[in-house]
């Protein structure tokens, strides 16, 4: 994450900005042609939006929804938001609370008592993921598991003989299975469908036309599909959101996720009491739904979310009332640095081009005899090999498979995450050999 150096006023800062007429302009225009350059190099397709007042400051749109069709991202676009879902699925929650529907000293129990621990882990344990339980998401071979629609009890006959990580309230753990429960909890008390009570009480109040909840993507709503960038862009399998509503399914525009942010922190949606408990008080925390950003400056909230090739991340700061989103549905660029970019526009700096034709270690000589796309043996998948302006980038085909940065160790050999995974390559024989362990996959460039 970068850190936010300069301590000036931003609301400031946009009002000069906003009165530089043509200087206004140019620089809108480097901004347009720093996103045309993530695009030109295979970086990212997707959309991004800055509002101030809620009010729209800046947006862009690169790529394709649907490459196959050529029908390109625009404003309107509805991207997967994936774990943004969380921050919507937490005003919910407290928006019960608030009708008196639940308590946040609510234990699971009363609607799931087959869940390990139920009878000690609360509704603000699982809130802040502090319940203990496993996250369904990282079990082996939950992709396919999750591309078939599943109803909430085969969703809870699924995780329910699996153990706990750890005692209720003793540690933090991230896990989708905790706002997966908190959805079909809000469906339990209100008697209503999760995409029902997030039209009523977040949508109709915002007036948010371009937001909504479904189990499955559909591009004839204008909704774009998921990507994995290799020498080409192959689509992803689909996930089918009916098995975590609350966790991961809401579709929207890089426009209403801000504005759903504007009125979250502008009262509109929940009390100022709610929303104080639902922040995190010191920087790096997590709250219900949100964390609280590590920037010297402004103080800010965010969240992120992936599910296949589907990334996303806002950044809101409250005093400023300024929010910057980013949406994508193929990606193989760290979003921090988008969303840095956008905030250096909102403080009038120009954005940097990277060069995506070299590493930090490696020349542009070097890089070139080793990027590209290889082809594993028995033609089953590739691995396409690029920049992201510092570090090379590896990134499998396989259905909805992470880009992953490695770290450089000597000219042809690359490792990531502490040597668990190495590619050393041969150029001389166009050769790239994927070791993890003792499995050694040896693919050849195409």
């Amino acid at each position: 994450m970068c850190f936010l150096k300069n301590s000036k006023n931003i609301s400031a800062l946009i009002v000069l900005f906003a009165f530089l007429g043509n200087s206004t302009l140019v620089a809108q225009e480097k901004l347009d042609a720093y996103f045309a350059h993530l695009f030109q190099n295979n970086k990212m397709m997707g959309t991004v939006a800055i509002l101030h007042n809620d009010s729209l400051f800046y947006t862009t749109s690169i790529g394709y929804a649907d490459v196959d069709s050529k029908r390109k991202n625009d404003s309107n676009t509805k991207f997967r938001i994936a774990s943004n879902t969380k921050t919507y699925t937490a005003v919910l929650i407290l928006k019960a609370v608030e009708e008196q529907k639940l308590s946040l000293d609510t234990h699971l129990s009363i609607f799931y008592p087959q869940v390990k621990n139920a009878e000690k882990i609360t509704i603000e344990q699982l809130l802040k993921h502090r319940s203990g339980i496993f996250n369904f998401t990282e079990v082996e071979g939950q992709e396919i598991w999750d591309q078939e629609f599943h109803t909430e009890a085969e969703f809870i006959n699924h995780i329910k003989n699996e153990k706990s990580n750890f005692e209720p309230n003793t540690a933090y753990e991230y896990s989708n299975t905790n706002y997966a429960l908190l959805g079909f909890i809000l469906e339990k008390v209100y008697h209503k469908s999760y995409a029902a009570l997030l039209q009523e009480k977040i949508c109709k109040p915002l007036k948010l036309s371009n937001t909504y909840f479904s189990p499955e993507t559909d591009p004839n709503k204008h909704e774009a599909i998921s990507y994995n960038i290799q020498n080409r862009y192959i689509e992803n399998s689909k996930v089918n959101f009916s098995n975590h509503p609350g966790s991961g399914g809401i579709a929207t525009t890089a426009v209403e996720l801000n504005r759903f942010l504007s009125g979250l922190f502008e009262g509109k949606l929940i009390s100022k009491e709610s929303l104080v408990l639902m922040l995190p008080e010191n920087k790096g925390e997590y709250g219900m739904g949100i964390e609280k950003a590590r920037f010297k400056n402004p103080t800010g909230y965010i969240h992120g979310g992936r599910i296949e090739n589907y990334f996303s991340d806002y950044w809101y700061f409250p005093a400023e009332k300024l929010g910057i989103v980013t949406l994508c549905n193929a990606v193989n660029i760290d979003l921090s640095q988008v969303q840095n970019t956008l905030i250096q526009y909102v403080y009038g700096r120009d954005p940097i081009l990277p060069d995506f034709n070299k590493t930090k270690d490696l020349t542009e000589e070097q890089f070139r005899q080793i990027a590209g796309t290889y082809r594993y043996k028995d033609g089953s998948q590739t691995m396409t090999i690029s920049s992201d302006g510092t570090n090379l980038i590896g990134q499998l085909s396989d259905n909805g498979q992470m880009y992953v940065p490695y770290l450089y160790k000597s000219e042809h050999t690359f490792v990531y995450d502490d040597e668990g995974s190495i590619l050393e390559f041969i150029p001389s024989e166009q050769l790239l050999l994927l070791k993890d362990g003792d499995l050694v996959l040896e693919f050849k460039k195409i």
